[in-house]
């Protein structure tokens, strides 16, 4: 029920000590805190601790003091949602929180379906639609239960939007992150253009920083005859192969090494692979000519690549604007599309490469434009910070707030109770280190106090 609450609040309020004083605690499912009167016990702690687990929230389950604090801690937020009001809500709100709830079942019992489905026929949809059901109810899951923790969340959101008090990230604020991170990313890739791409294409991690030596291609991409083509590759593959195994042999005495193969290989030459490469091309030679006929009569490179193209990538609208973006060290492409973009042919914007083999088929690339390099603030950068700077915000006034709050209120931690809680889990976790299964430290160990 909590799960959402406590992903969004989890950073916020670890750590944070409220006032405390010491008394004693029932030895049957002792308390181990109370909040105006309100029991926490142990119980309940190793409740949540299994849901923090769970999530990664915490290392092992000897965390009662942190678990506890959370405990608390959310007590005072659900206090200080009440006494504000922001727990109240009109019919068509409830209204809303049912039906969102629905649709969050409804969405957990597909997926749940979608992985113990057994067969692909409509009675074993049935049957795992059923047991989803089944085992989301003796779970407790229920819509209400689910529409409980949307209103919470609403409640959440309503104390979120008072505490922050109408604060936006100012242009200052945005510059300033900018400026310290980007910098952290310059260095970080300025010449390590394996790590920049590995870590933006990815990573998922959005570009701050572009390297210099940037260009934006596009290409037209035509498949070639199968067979030709896997000829190719075997020998391309071959060939790598023994330049490695050539530049690896180590050098005695002045004269190469030698190894015995097992099984002599044969020998691929720079000529078989020419010829390979050639009998590609040749396969859609009469494709290649029309397509520079054209280009020389003036035709636009987009639309042959509309009309010939057979890369899917090239097909979305975006990558046909802005192109690929390639460098001399790209790790992203085949290696024969790297060094196209890169030819003798593809001197300035404009230029038109002539026609390179690849894993892929052929290609016949365009010269779009040279990429800007440096710290870029795009729009999906500036909403990233945006969004740190909110959630740091966040965090800060849910500090000063709650450090407030428990000033306020009552609350008492029974620290024996916690101590024996927590020794009880580790010895759970480490039973070797219980004293009385340890050995005698006079007893000899293995070799000692024996004679060889």
């Amino acid at each position: 029920m909590y799960k959402k609450l406590i992903a969004v609040f989890m950073v916020l309020i670890m750590g944070l000590s409220a006032l405390s004083s010491l008394a004693e605690a029932p030895a049957e499912d002792p308390v181990l805190a109370t909040v105006n009167g309100k029991e926490i016990t142990k119980s309940q702690v190793d409740a949540e601790i299994v849901q923090m687990l769970n999530n990664q929230f915490v290392d092992d389950e000897t965390q009662y003091a942190t678990v506890l604090q959370f405990m608390v801690n959310r007590e005072l937020i659900t206090k200080k949602i009440a006494d504000l009001g922001f727990d109240q809500f009109t019919k068509e709100e409830e209204d809303a929180f049912l039906s969102e709830a629905q649709q969050q079942l409804d969405k957990a019992i597909e997926t749940y379906a979608d992985y113990y489905q057994s067969a692909d026929s409509e009675k074993a949809r049935e049957d795992a639609v059923a047991q989803a059901r089944d085992s989301f109810a003796a779970q407790g899951v229920t819509v209400e239960l689910i529409a409980q923790d949307v209103k919470n969340r609403a409640g959440l959101d309503r104390l979120n939007e008072y505490l922050l008090g109408g604060y936006e990230p100012s242009l200052e604020e945005v510059q300033s992150v900018f400026q310290e991170v980007g910098g952290m990313y310059k260095q970080q890739f300025e010449n390590d253009i394996a790590q920049y791409e590995y870590m933006t294409q990815y990573g998922g991690q959005n570009s701050w920083f572009t390297p210099e030596g940037y260009r934006s291609v596009v290409h037209i991409l035509l498949k070639a005859d199968d067979a030709l083509l896997e000829n190719y590759k075997a020998l391309n593959a071959a060939f790598e192969e023994q330049q490695q195994h050539q530049d690896s042999v180590p050098v005695e005495n002045g004269a190469e090494a030698t190894e015995q193969p097992a099984e002599e290989k044969k020998e691929v030459t720079q000529q078989m692979l020419d010829e390979a490469r050639q009998a590609v091309l040749d396969s859609k030679k009469a494709d290649i000519d029309q397509i520079y006929e054209r280009l020389n009569r003036g035709e636009s490179f987009i639309d042959l690549i509309k009309e010939y193209g057979e890369d899917p990538g090239m097909t979305v609208p975006s990558n046909l604007e802005e192109g690929y973006a390639v460098h001399a060290q790209s790790i992203l492409y085949d290696p024969a599309f790297t060094a196209a973009a890169f030819s003798e042919k593809m001197q300035k914007v404009g230029d038109v490469s002539d026609p390179a083999v690849s894993t892929f088929g052929i290609h016949i690339l365009h010269y779009l434009r040279d990429l800007p390099s440096g710290l870029e603030l795009t729009d999906a950068i500036r909403q990233e910070i945006e969004d740190y700077l909110t959630a740091k915000k966040q965090n800060e006034v849910f500090q000063q707030a709650l450090t407030t709050w428990a000033q306020q209120e009552q609350i008492v931690y029974f620290q024996e109770a916690i101590d024996a809680a927590t020794a009880q889990a580790q010895q759970r976790i480490n039973p070797q280190e219980n004293p009385e299964e340890q050995p005698l430290e006079a007893a000899p160990t293995e070799g000692e106090g024996q004679t060889p």
